[in-house]
């Protein structure tokens, strides 16, 4: 029989510390009106969390809004105080807050207090590829993060039912799901003029010139041929079928915009852009592969295209699907000349028709107002009593 091996000094001494900061962390009063916001681990200033965060700044209420972030150069709105993401202040402001409000599963998350109310917003709000339990392939150490941050979390909230269900049952969370638009979808429906300009200012794009959005979705085995795709013979069928001429702006997925793939007058690298939805909402045409993304922009009435050129490699390697291509509403192109033809074959009515019906078959229901529900919900916890599990 194997001896069990003794630790050595220097692992109890490590445990011992993490014990005696546990228990320093678990004395620390939670301030009632703090709330700590984190984007997929202090990666920019966007998604669900953002759109609650400037909710809450428009209530007549006295808040200490804090933004975990890793950026030293990113411009905060007043009212929302940065803190670096992943430091012992960090800590400090978890430990210390009435509310966390995060995207994804955290790896900074500290155990949570009975008293601290912690909504995980999740940063798909439909989703084409499988994920969590229904994922095949899981790494046992995010299988065991996951676990422990759902034990933690007390809301999570889907615009449909598809989606409910999964949080439901494929999310090892047992806790409050309630239906209601997520919020960052509400400038997709009712899209500011200042958002467009905002972006159109950033990257210098004339008001004349449209804007395609090329965004694929993250690969982690299969490299990054998935991503290549001719450019500028899409921007030449897209000027054939709609008219005007086209800019691209190129959005890597956060895991790997590093990855600078192109760069040209035409071809604008996005990746860096903290907001997503924003560029969603300047876009006159999106093309994806794989991206829950389509889901979203869809909302805007807008064309989406389907390249996937690595078919047959993703769904071997990387991930199963939730949907067959035949469900979906958009058409899809394994190769650039089929794409071409199909931005060239793209009929409007039938395209609108087919997202409607898709729409009512998962039972999506996206009426731009998720920010003022879970800003209400927040707020009724800071003046509530209520102790939350």
């Amino acid at each position: 029989m194997k001896k069990q091996r003794k630790p050595c000094w220097l692992e109890k001494a490590y445990w011992t510390a993490c014990e005696k900061i546990l228990s320093f962390l678990a004395v620390l009063p939670v301030k009632k009106n703090k709330v700590v916001f984190d984007n997929f681990g202090g990666r920019g200033y966007g998604c669900d969390p953002k759109y609650i965060a400037e909710e809450l700044l428009k209530r007549e209420e006295t808040l200490d809004l804090v933004w975990l972030t890793r950026s030293r150069s990113e411009v905060f709105p007043e009212g929302i105080r940065p803190v670096p993401y992943g430091g012992a202040r960090a800590v400090f402001e978890l430990a210390t807050a009435r509310v966390w409000v995060d995207n994804f599963k955290s790896g900074i998350r500290i155990p949570k207090k009975k008293n601290q109310y912690y909504i995980q917003t999740w940063h798909s709000s439909l989703g084409l590829k499988k994920n969590e339990r229904d994922a095949v392939r899981l790494d046992r150490a995010y299988v065991r993060k996951a676990v422990r941050d759902a034990s933690m979390t007390d809301l999570m909230y889907s615009n449909n039912a598809f989606r409910a269900e999964k949080y439901r049952n494929s999310f090892w969370y047992s806790g409050e799901v309630i239906r209601c638009g997520h919020p960052r979808n509400g400038i997709l429906l009712h899209t500011p003029s200042s958002v467009i300009k905002k972006v159109r200012e950033y990257f210098r794009i004339q008001e004349k010139k449209k804007i395609l959005l090329y965004a694929p979705t993250f690969r982690a085995k299969t490299g990054t041929e998935g991503y290549r795709l001719d450019i500028r013979t899409c921007l030449k069928a897209l000027h054939g079928r709609f008219g005007g001429d086209y800019v691209c702006l190129f959005r890597m997925h956060p895991n790997v915009a590093h990855q600078e793939m192109y760069r040209s007058d035409e071809i604008i690298p996005a990746s860096d852009y903290p907001d997503m939805q924003e560029l969603m909402a300047a876009a006159d045409v999106m093309i994806t592969d794989y991206s829950g993304s389509m889901f979203e922009f869809m909302l805007t009435g807008r064309p989406v295209f389907l390249f996937a050129g690595d078919l047959s490699a993703y769904l071997a390697k990387e991930r199963e699907l939730y949907f067959s291509f035949k469900e979906l509403p958009f058409s899809l192109a394994e190769d650039e000349d089929q794409l071409g033809q199909n931005i060239r074959a793209f009929d409007t009515e039938k395209y609108r028709t087919a997202c409607m019906q898709f729409m009512e078959h998962v039972g999506m229901e996206e009426d731009g107002k998720g920010a003022q529900v879970l800003a209400e919900r927040i707020i009724e916890r800071i003046h509530g009593e209520q102790t939350d599990h």
